[in-house]
């Protein structure tokens, strides 16, 4: 690429940052969410990339696009995966799109499977089915209803021997139709759902086989010294994935034995976060932050004092962003856990992470700093296992309506369960059916989006410069060379 070399010879290349893209539920093609995520964010915005690297689109005549690569890359460990990669952009750096595929993984899901989950997701109690979940359950608990309605008309009726011929074959067409649709449509998708959401003993392995995959990946690019920037997007059923794998790597890369001399730096970021940590009692939180802009701010601050590595901390944190989208995580509580008593329990026991994270100590304003093990007599400060967020920012984009002709019911708002430190952001989606089912719609060209109640003073944005501005490809808050 000797002209994108010569071009930029004047301006000092930055180093590189990775997209790492982790795709929803049902059966998705390899690379598929992938080149859809690309083309919103990266190809079709005209402020990322300097005039030479526009080229025609071969899609659209007489259109330009910004230039990108699909490159083969062994850090999918897959040969049916690629990375793309981008030229240097205006801030000369270059960008790396990943996706993480899992959707072979959860193949084979069985009907008896799907049916445990579902059973166990509708014997509740009434009280512990949260507000913005009643209209999922209802509508699951009709189609069961009438599964099952359908099921004993035709037991009955064979058991009395009164079915005509007409009515029999009206019967067997109804069941034929009922297992087909079970096996097209609910087990390719809602099958993800009941081999991952819930650890169970028949969902152990592949759960396992899924963060190994997103482990080994996204360790692979924290080690780089190409990369010193992460940001990791997810969408449905794969920001719940995407969180567990944050947490894992959380536990593994977080900055410990912070005692050393050049460490006070360090320390200096993890107190401007300690200003706004949660005490444990998640019924207790505040519904926002009195500034949250700052406490994104110091969130950045923090990951940039991590992402180097050195002797003392040889593992660096260079995931800046979580992004979720169309999220069920908004829905934690009836679909992790069996209800909101037993999620908050997980989350003062640092089964969940918080954002901001919960203080050491329970109380708020405390410290996310504990003292762990010994060297030469004396214990070593670490940030505990639970404070992910203390240098990752989440933003959550989310559609407005909860109804499936009205939106998106599997997204929602994060602040109730996760804290008041997540950017949520809300849009409307219409497609050509209007605002039936928005679910897949978040990055889609075809679609219209409008943000919905932006900050006083500005413009509503679209759908696309919306998630432009999450995945934040330009670092808004790093100074410029």
């Amino acid at each position: 690429m000797p002209k994108t070399v010569a071009s930029l010879a004047y301006k000092k290349a930055q180093p590189s940052q990775a997209v790492v893209i982790v795709h929803g539920m049902g059966e998705q093609r390899p690379m598929g969410t992938l080149r859809g995520f690309v083309q919103a964010v990266w190809s079709s915005d005209p402020t990322r990339a300097p005039p030479y690297a526009r080229i025609p689109d071969p899609a659209v005549s007489g259109a330009t696009i910004n230039q990108s690569w699909i490159t083969p890359d062994s850090r999918t460990k897959s040969h049916e995966l690629r990375r793309i990669t981008t030229p240097y952009d205006v801030d000369s750096r270059r960008t790396d799109f990943y996706e993480l595929y899992w959707a072979d993984i959860t193949q084979g899901t069985t009907r008896g499977r799907l049916a445990a989950w579902v059973t166990n997701l509708l014997w509740r109690k009434p009280a512990d089915i949260p507000l913005d979940a009643r209209k999922l359950y209802v509508a699951t608990l009709l189609i069961v209803i009438v599964i099952l309605g359908a099921a004993l008309v035709l037991a009955t009726s064979v058991w009395q021997q009164a079915v005509t011929l007409t009515t029999g074959l009206m019967i067997t067409a109804l069941a034929s139709f009922v297992i087909w649709a079970v096996d097209q449509f609910a087990l390719p998708y809602f099958g993800d759902v009941a081999a991952y959401v819930r650890a169970e003993a028949g969902t152990i392995e592949k759960r396992a086989l899924i963060r190994d995959r997103g482990l080994t990946l996204l360790k692979t690019l924290m080690k780089d010294d190409a990369y010193d920037r992460i940001v990791l997007v997810s969408h449905s059923l794969g920001s719940i994935i995407a969180y567990d794998l944050l947490q894992i790597l959380w536990a593994e890369f977080r900055p410990r034995r912070l005692e050393a001399v050049r460490d006070k730096a360090k320390l200096a970021a993890v107190e401007a976060i300690d200003k706004a940590t949660l005490g444990s009692d998640g019924s207790a939180w505040p519904k926002n932050l009195e500034d949250l802009a700052g406490f994104r701010r110091g969130q950045w601050a923090l990951y940039q004092q991590l992402r180097a590595k050195d002797a003392d901390h040889p593992l660096p944190w260079k995931i800046s962003d979580f992004v979720t989208l169309g999220s069920p995580l908004s829905h934690s509580e009836f679909l992790v856990t069996y209800n909101l008593a037993e999620f908050r329990r997980g989350l003062a026991e640092r089964l969940f992470s918080a954002c901001p994270p919960i203080a050491d100590d329970g109380r708020p304003g405390g410290t996310v700093l504990y003292r762990e093990g010994h060297s030469q007599g004396k214990a070593q400060r670490a940030v505990h296992h639970g404070a992910v967020f203390a240098a990752t920012r989440w933003t959550n984009v989310y559609d407005r309506g909860n109804g499936w002709a009205t939106g998106d019911p599997i997204s929602g708002p994060m602040t109730e369960n996760f804290g008041p430190g997540v950017e949520n952001i809300q849009i409307e989606l219409r497609s050509s059916l209007g605002r039936i089912f928005t679910h897949t719609l978040y990055w889609s060209s075809t679609a219209n989006g409008v943000e919905i109640a932006p900050p006083a003073g500005t413009a509503p944005r679209s759908h696309l410069q919306v998630l432009r501005d999450v995945v934040d490809l330009g670092r808004k808050l790093e100074p410029k060379a």
